[in-house]
């Protein structure tokens, strides 16, 4: 879907190449899963800044704004399991 092509362009041409790979990375892992409320989400969830998403997902600094999304779940949950796949695969 057009949507799709949007939000998958947004997530991997963020600003920096941190939030490239997370955000980008779960996008081009999950968008075709997801149901249209989840995409809608997503969508609202690329409006935060760079940063603003790095705290949380990488800082894990509380932001209820985000976690107020049913969305951020699963980005976390991938973000954790591609992590722990790293460590297993490269040490």
């Amino acid at each position: 879907s057009n949507l799709i092509k949007k939000l998958l362009y947004r997530s991997n041409h963020r600003g920096t190449k941190e939030m490239d790979l997370l955000i980008g990375g779960f996008a081009n892992e999950n968008l075709n899963k997801l149901n249209s409320d989840e995409l809608k989400e997503f969508e609202l969830l690329l409006n935060f800044t760079d940063k603003e998403l790095s705290s949380w997902l990488v800082d894990n600094k509380k932001n209820i704004d985000l976690e107020n999304f049913s969305i951020s779940k699963k980005i976390k949950n991938s973000l954790v399991l591609a992590t722990n796949t790293n460590r297993i695969l490269f040490g």
